[in-house]
């Protein structure tokens, strides 16, 4: 009976995501020891009735662009982790950085305009570092929008966790990670069963704040990445952190969308991951305003509801352009974007027959 369920339930899997794998993530990653991260394999792809992902020759999602930038080209790339990669979304098209390119093409016509996804998932500041300079910096790009900070989160905030004794080092016994790697069915019931318990646990310690200075490492990684650009008079972009749990909503509601947010930080209580969030999305503001860096804050732009996250901070496919929206009319008030379309009008007048 167990072997049949395991079955149906890959089955299920295979049909809707393409994958029996427990991750969608493992089978497309592959070592890069240059770079010291792991990257989109180049040309995986994998296609199922709910999503499907496309890695290009050059290992990033999306379609087909050469690694030396046309001529008269606006390239914008994106950085992030999973929440900018977008494996939840159906298609390549309908992840927010394709999604934002074309509403820049329709909105500046004319115009050769790319956006190229540069996200990895599980990626933190750390390995966004390292990503911008092996990978984006090469591309040679006009500008560069960041957006993570989640991971940065459950990295920090495990820290404090461990250092305060409320998680220990192996918090997870050995045979459930083992009946993970090897059983979908096992998976998904004690990831359920964890969200579930770790939801409604009121008995165990948890962090219900966090310390004002926790964001410090994670400001420093921003500065270090617009140094590395201003070196070569590329703007950097930076925005505020979207998830659907809110301080405004009831407190069964916030932790109904808090979901998976509960499995991989079950250190928190949601007070805690509530405070975290604004910690760090004020600190995103504050480093932007200081250090003159143009920064996309409308964190009630997507609905906190289930036609647009997958959970509580991945995105489907209305999500996806509720968030290509939300940088559309971010760039079209912006300074810099603007000096790049009035530079691109520029040489496409010089290069013209009559220029």
């Amino acid at each position: 009976m167990l072997g049949a369920c395991e079955a149906a339930i890959r089955v299920r899997a295979w049909m809707r995501y393409g994958n029996a794998s427990t991750s969608l993530r493992d089978p497309m990653m592959v070592y890069d020891a240059d770079a010291d991260l792991f990257l989109p394999r180049p040309g995986y792809e994998i296609k199922g009735a709910r999503i499907g992902i496309k890695i290009n020759s050059l290992g990033f999602r999306g379609d087909e662009f050469s690694l030396q930038k046309p001529p008269n080209t606006i390239r914008i790339v994106c950085l992030g982790a999973s929440t900018t990669f977008s494996a939840e979304v159906s298609t390549n098209d309908a992840a927010w950085p394709h999604q934002l390119q074309e509403k820049l093409r329709a909105a500046y016509p004319g115009r050769n305009i790319e956006v190229i996804n540069a996200a990895v998932g599980g990626y933190t500041t750390t390995e966004n570092l390292r990503n911008l300079k092996h990978r984006v910096l090469p591309l040679n790009p006009d500008l560069v929008i960041y957006y993570e900070a989640n991971n940065e989160i459950v990295k920090d905030t495990k820290v404090i966790a461990l250092q305060e004794g409320i998680i220990s080092v192996n918090r997870e016994p050995p045979v459930v990670a083992v009946l993970s790697r090897y059983s979908l069915m096992a998976d998904l019931v004690f990831k359920n069963i964890a969200i579930l318990t770790r939801s409604r646990d009121e008995s165990t310690r948890k962090l219900d704040s966090v310390p004002a200075d926790l964001p410090t490492h994670f400001v420093s990684a921003l500065d270090e990445m617009r140094v590395e650009l201003a070196k070569r008079n590329v703007p950097l972009v930076l925005s505020t952190f979207i998830v659907k749990y809110r301080r405004n909503q009831d407190r069964a509601t916030q932790i109904a969308n808090a979901d998976v947010a509960f499995y991989y930080m079950p250190w928190m209580s949601i007070d805690g991951m509530l405070d975290a969030m604004d910690r760090y999305n004020s600190a995103i503001i504050a480093y932007g305003a200081s250090h003159d860096v143009e920064t996309v804050d409308d964190r009630e732009a997507i609905p906190p509801d289930g036609e647009h996250f997958s959970d509580c901070m991945h995105l489907l496919d209305k999500g996806a352009e509720r968030m290509a929206d939300r940088f559309l009319r971010f760039l079209q008030s912006s300074e810099q974007f603007s000096r790049l379309v009035l530079r691109s009008s520029a040489a496409n007048v010089a290069g013209s027959p009559r220029g």
